[in-house]
């Protein structure tokens, strides 16, 4: 049966150069072995470790296996350094170097031997520590990586199919003794939770794979909807994400946290998903120590965080100075300078100028009355990047006399020229 799959289901020809991430354990050399009887043009990569003292017996005895069986064989070597999530990190090593081979040779598909208890394992472990749709679904058959692929041929075959072809075809292979410890959580499902399900059911692996096989297909549906919904925006358009089905909200609330590479949970989403339906027009949602998802009126998106400075500067006649994103002069004469220009009233006032970013209790003063800045910007449905961003001009007062492209409320008969050039990073 594993042969069967092996020649009917591969997406590349024999022809067709591919990688073998090789460790020298039971999966990964019954693949190698399967590969090269069917000759198949196989370049085999091999990362040590060097966390056993095996590991030396497994790289030597890979490369002896390599060259008699006349395989091109890239090995590479990671030293842990102690940090955590050794896991995590070795497995970032591993496949950025099979992508190097990879890229060495020309292959598109880099193949990994995982198989069916694997992805029973894989969604047992998310089912435990929570995941998305797809996540649930566990492992897939076939992933894209940078641009090309990782491919997984003994996905669908079980641990017994893999042990009954290494005893038929007597392949040597390494025992890595970790894998019988229970340090980590994926061992202990594989020691202690896996058998009782198989217990209660023999044929609990063919219902693992079609139950994964219905939440990648049914996660494709989804997702190919949400990218359409998107339409290349990282923002969503409240009015009408509140019209979609609860299944694309979350999905596309998925998609952004992703693009970000951020963490994700059900709680995360659902508080989401509660932020957008909020009454409020304006909130922010602090995702971690860079990133906000902010609601702003009808847009909802994620942004990095900016500090949060109060700033000003004194301008006098004849200055120049640089402002948030703007430079500013204070002159009488605009004749030489293409810029925007505001004309400001002083005969009532002393110079110099104040522009500075807006205060708590700043308010604009009318014929008729005042009015605070903040129902001001309300009014405008101004976002709070934009709010705090507008550069306010005041007398040495403190009396506001405009907002820099949004009011002059300067008076008198005496003027000069504000002069506005935006700065281009």
């Amino acid at each position: 049966m594993i042969k069967k799959l092996l020649l009917d289901d591969l997406p590349f020809n024999k022809e067709d150069t591919v990688v073998l991430a090789l460790s020298g354990g039971r999966d990964s050399m019954v693949l190698l072995d399967l590969l090269i009887k069917d000759k198949y043009n196989v370049i085999i990569a091999h990362v040590n470790h060097h966390k056993r003292a095996q590991s030396e017996q497994e790289e030597k005895y890979i490369s002896e296996y390599a060259k008699k069986n006349n395989l091109p064989c890239e090995i590479s070597h990671y030293y842990y350094d102690g940090k955590d999530n050794f896991q995590s990190l070795a497995r970032e090593f591993r496949y950025n170097f099979f992508y190097q081979v990879a890229k060495q040779y020309k292959a598109n598909y880099i193949l990994t031997a995982h198989h069916a208890d694997d992805l029973a394992e894989t969604i047992l472990l998310r089912l435990i520590s929570g995941s998305n749709l797809y996540g649930y679904g566990g492992i897939s058959l076939q992933t894209p990586f940078k641009d090309i692929y990782i491919y997984r041929p003994l996905l669908y075959i079980s641990r017994g199919e893999i042990n009954d072809y290494v005893i038929k075809n007597k392949v040597l292979y390494f025992e890595d003794e970790s894998n019988e410890e229970n340090d980590y959580l994926r061992n202990r499902i594989r020691h202690n939770i896996l058998p009782l399900f198989k217990k209660e059911n023999p044929n609990f692996l063919q219902e693992i794979i079609n139950y994964s096989t219905i939440l990648k297909e049914s996660f494709a549906y989804i997702r190919s909807n949400t990218i359409a919904y998107l339409n290349s925006e990282l923002s969503i358009d409240i009015p009408s994400f509140k019209k979609l089905n609860i299944a694309l909200q979350k999905d596309i609330l998925n998609y952004l946290l992703e693009q970000h590479k951020l963490n994700i949970s059900s709680n995360l989403i659902n508080d989401l998903l509660k932020l957008i339906n909020n009454k409020r027009p304006q909130l922010d949602y602090s995702l971690n120590n860079n990133y906000f998802f902010l609601k702003r009126y009808d847009k909802a998106y994620i942004s990095l965080k900016q500090p949060i400075t109060n700033k000003s500067i004194t301008l006098k006649l004849g200055d120049s100075k640089e402002f948030l994103n703007y430079k500013f002069t204070l002159t009488k004469n605009i004749s030489d300078i293409n810029a925007k220009a505001i004309k400001i009233w002083y005969n009532d006032i002393d110079l110099p100028l104040i522009i500075r970013t807006r205060l708590p209790g700043d308010y604009l003063e009318f014929n008729y009355g005042k009015k605070k800045i903040k129902d001001y910007f309300i009014d405008l449905k101004l976002t709070k990047e934009k709010r705090d961003a507008c550069p306010i001009i005041t007398t040495i007062e403190n009396k506001i006399i405009a907002i820099y492209d949004l009011i002059n409320l300067s008076k008198g008969n005496k003027y000069c020229y504000l002069i506005c050039e935006v700065k281009h990073d």
